[in-house]
């Protein structure tokens, strides 16, 4: 897999001494949105989980396994599909925003990026337990903007899934940010809504990405 969206290291820890062939966990604290932001942008807390990663880093004839364990917080907001002219009815939980935080380790002397291999085709798939059958990923911009407080590459991307079922595709949009280092972890912003309501939910995602806090 190659970097898409998260690629690029920002910063690390003090190096970490070899400790032998036990492996050496990292743990992220979460990145949250103040209920004040996420109330005036419509959004309210989903979900929140861990999500584990196992590499083995390799350097001077050494080798190590790292468990990272990166956190994610989503977001969810009711969108209403009569003015899309899409054969769904009422509000369905459409538009969702995304915080994964993973902490920035140094291993062998080697910077390790848990999120800098995968792709955004990979990180948008975070977001398939709101997007059914989650199809190609394709970056169509990118523009600069806050996330957590800091500016940051947002790449713009398409796909199409399913919301309530076989045989009913929706086209969205996705903003998936670079990593920003917030503390001693790394940051990445993930956000998604159905494409015939960008006009209504742009600014809400990208206002829910500037009003990220780490929790660290």
């Amino acid at each position: 897999m190659t970097a898409a969206a998260a690629a690029g290291t920002v910063g690390c820890l003090d190096a970490v001494p070899f400790l032998g062939s036990d492996p050496m966990a990292f743990s992220a604290a979460p990145s949250t949105v103040p209920a004040g932001v996420r109330d005036a942008a419509g959004y309210e807390e989903t979900n929140r989980s861990e999500l584990e990663i196992e590499r083995t880093v390799e350097a001077a004839g050494q080798t190590q396994q790292v468990v990272v364990t990166n956190q994610l917080v989503e977001y969810g907001k009711g969108v209403d599909f009569g003015p899309l002219d899409l054969p769904i009815a009422g509000r369905v939980q459409a538009a969702i925003v995304t915080a994964l935080t993973t902490p920035q380790v140094d291993v062998l002397g080697r910077t390790f990026n848990p999120v800098a291999d995968m792709s955004a085709a990979d990180l948008a798939a975070m977001v398939q337990s709101r997007y059914e059958g989650l199809g190609d990923v394709e970056q169509v911009g990118e523009e600069t903007a806050t996330v957590a407080g800091s500016p940051a590459a947002v790449g713009e991307f398409e796909t199409r899934a399913q919301l309530v079922g076989p045989g009913v595709g929706v086209d969205l949009t996705l903003h998936i940010s670079e990593a920003v280092a917030v503390g001693s972890d790394l940051v990445v912003a993930i956000g998604g809504y159905p494409s015939l309501a960008r006009r209504r939910e742009r600014d809400d995602v990208f206002s829910m990405f500037e009003g990220i806090e780490h929790q660290g």
